[in-house]
């Protein structure tokens, strides 16, 4: 018997060929090379899509309402294990699964790290959906998100009037971009790579909040507040605790997913740390305790993110929100 994912793609297979199948009647006229590009570059997200999300690695009812909007069509309600409260049947296909094989899993890769920083840095002018939307725009202008590569870039080309990266972000943010990226380099070179760093902050041991409700998720930790003003001090911009924070959950450092999230216990197994996971929980969840989400604010959660501060000089008291 097949798998729901495997039947789901042959289904949306399916659809796709009676759409592309030719009506009775006249062949269309040399025109028709539009509804061939259209075709064809359906069939090519298609298996972008399969290629980067392998049946094992994706909900089925995700995998499912990525392909129907790859092929043009409306997004079927989510179904499915239970997730965190924040993801919802209405939820953006790539945002749900981003929360089901992304956010929260340990990531070690320099590359990976760097593109989170990057997309968590977004935070200060878009959510998390509408960055997701955009995620292969940024793949292609930050040149697959390599530091090397990016801290070599021209302003002049980056900010050009023509030039891709300005549907993406303000000048400002794409600046800082840039200078990050140089940043990274002179960090890859006092400790051998950006993942010794970013987790010698918390000895390798991810933070585990086993929380069982939104309310309680934080913004920021002391954990948090200590790697941002490193950054800081060392030259780093736009990295604020509360971006930082969202970072840290994005690649792992935090596992925030509620306790009656599927993806809770998986994002545990994964982690690289073999040692005591009761201590590195407790260690989490006594940090988060310290600064807790209010009652009021828990329908912003999860990507409904206002504008935060670039600079230290310019803190407000204005809120960001992370993914969880």
């Amino acid at each position: 018997m097949s798998s729901p994912v495997a039947s789901s793609r042959v289904a949306a297979g399916a659809g796709a060929a009676r759409r592309s199948s030719p009506s009775p009647g006249p062949r269309p006229a040399a025109g028709s090379s539009v509804v061939r590009d259209k075709d064809a570059t359906t069939m090519m997200r298609r298996r972008l899509y399969q290629q980067q999300h392998p049946p094992s690695s994706v909900a089925p009812d995700v995998a499912a309402s990525l392909i129907a909007v790859a092929n043009g069509e409306a997004a079927p309600a989510l179904t499915g294990p239970p997730r965190c409260p924040w993801v919802t049947p209405n939820t953006d296909p790539c945002y749900a699964a981003f929360h089901d094989h992304e956010w929260g899993v340990p990531v070690h890769d320099d590359k990976k790290l760097f593109e989170m920083l990057v997309l968590s840095g977004a935070l200060a002018e878009m959510t998390w959906p509408a960055i997701l939307s955009k995620r292969e725009t940024f793949k292609e202008v930050f040149m697959d998100f390599d530091p090397l590569l990016v801290a070599k870039l021209s302003e002049r080309k980056i900010l050009g009037p023509c030039s891709p990266a300005r549907s993406l972000l303000s000048e400002h943010r794409l600046r800082i971009i840039i200078e990050n990226a140089q940043e990274v380099l002179k960090v890859i070179e006092e400790f051998g790579s950006f993942d010794n760093y970013c987790w010698g902050f918390l000895n390798s041991k991810p933070m585990v909040g086993r929380f069982r409700h939104p309310r309680e998720v934080p913004m920021k930790t002391p954990k948090a507040d200590a790697m941002s003003q490193d950054l800081l001090r060392r030259g780093f911009l736009g990295v604020g605790p509360t971006v930082i924070y969202a970072f840290m959950q994005a690649v792992g450092m935090a596992n925030d997913h509620l306790v009656t999230c599927y993806r809770f216990g998986e994002c545990c197994s994964c982690s690289s740390s073999t040692e005591a996971p009761a201590a590195a929980a407790m260690d989490g969840a006594d940090n988060h305790s310290k600064s807790m989400v209010k009652d009021q604010e828990v329908n912003m959660i999860c990507g409904l993110v206002e504008c935060v501060s670039l600079e230290p000089s310019r803190a407000r008291a204005t809120t960001v929100l992370s993914i969880s």
